[in-house]
């Protein structure tokens, strides 16, 4: 009866943390000139706003949001765990935000101090400033978030534009790093372009942000690897992405829209596609000294995610490639407890 009435407890302490967090949001997210331009519309900005506050309040684990400073602005954060662990740093993907680890929250916190970054310039409450995809700005960002925060070393977990973030940090700042994790990373590998994807599910214009939700399942980006489809989405990473799509200014958020002109850089903007769609100078990646782990789904739709595991061992000295099954490119959101236990057995 003590156990069930801790674990109540603990809920309960858990849902008043994240109403009190969905008030701050409330405060911090208003819409402000600076923030508006990273959206189309006020409409959209609170659609995204209302589904970021509502996953918040779906997170079963006691946490605060605070901010750390940097040269781009303020960061937000969701932190949870022991004052004493070990600080465990989260990155999202682009477009993505603190409150898509809802599932990993829970179980990474028994075991680290966990912060989970609203990446500066993307949704979320962190400021609208983003870095560069063509210079160091990311690790300088990272950097400048665990300065703030007081902290010598920490893991780094990235997915997707995150894991190639968090490589990053590895490679120029490995000092800072204890150990990295990387999730369906870009960087490692050159990258298929989803065009089919694009033009059938996502660019068109006559689908609004539920059909779009409805559109975004597993089945309908998985590749032709043996297997067939595995599912669906989370639901939650579903409607992100479609709110995001419909609503957010990625153009502005990857750096690509000149302001001066009104118009996409499209020099600028050939250049971040390579960024995400190239491989990192097989140089750089073999300087990558860090203990590092890499997280693919069988089923990847942006590459054959077995040859990547190989390369990604064999350039990378200190780096373990695995491939779930049952997992495409959101291997996180698709096998959760099995990926969470593979991240902190490695971590711990």
């Amino acid at each position: 009866m003590s156990q069930l009435a801790d674990t109540a407890n603990q809920r309960a302490t858990a849902l008043a943390s994240g109403f009190a967090a969905r008030e701050k949001v409330r405060t911090e997210a208003r819409p402000t000139e600076g923030k508006m331009a990273l959206y189309k519309s006020e409409q959209g900005f609170n659609e995204i706003m209302d589904w970021y506050e509502g996953l918040v309040e779906k997170i079963d684990v006691p946490f605060t949001s605070q901010f750390a400073n940097t040269r781009f602005g303020r960061t937000h954060m969701l932190v949870c765990g022991p004052e004493d662990a070990e600080p465990l740093i989260l990155v999202q993907a682009a477009a993505g935000s603190a409150p898509l680890w809802r599932n990993q929250l829970t179980e990474f916190s028994k075991h680290f101090r966990v912060y989970a970054l609203d990446t500066v310039g993307q949704p979320g409450l962190s400021d609208p400033n983003p870095p560069s995809y063509l210079n160091d700005d990311y690790v300088h960002w990272l950097t400048d978030v665990i300065d703030d925060l007081k902290i010598d070393k920490a893991h780094f977990i990235g997915v997707s534009a995150g894991g190639w973030q968090v490589m990053q940090m590895a490679i120029h700042k490995p000092e800072r790093i204890n150990k990295v994790i990387m999730l369906s990373p870009m960087g490692i590998s050159h990258a298929r372009l989803p065009i089919k994807i694009w033009l059938t599910k996502v660019l068109r214009k006559g689908k609004d942000v539920d059909s779009l939700e409805k559109d975004l399942t597993a089945k309908s980006v998985t590749s032709k690897s043996p297997g067939g489809s595995f599912g669906t989405f989370d639901r939650q990473l579903a409607r992100a992405m479609a709110l995001c799509t419909r609503h957010f200014r990625l153009d502005r958020s990857m750096g690509v829209y000149g302001e001066k002109t009104n118009k996409i850089d499209f020099f600028k903007a050939l250049k971040v596609l390579r960024k995400f769609f190239l491989s990192e100078p097989k140089s750089l990646l073999r300087s990558m000294q860090s203990e590092a782990l890499v997280i693919f789904g069988e089923h990847e739709v942006l590459y054959n995610p077995y040859k990547v595991a190989k390369r990604a061992e064999k350039l990378m000295p200190n780096t373990r490639a695995e491939v779930l099954s049952g997992a495409g490119h959101a291997v996180i959101y698709d096998q959760v407890e099995r990926s969470n236990k593979m991240i902190v057995d490695f971590l711990k």
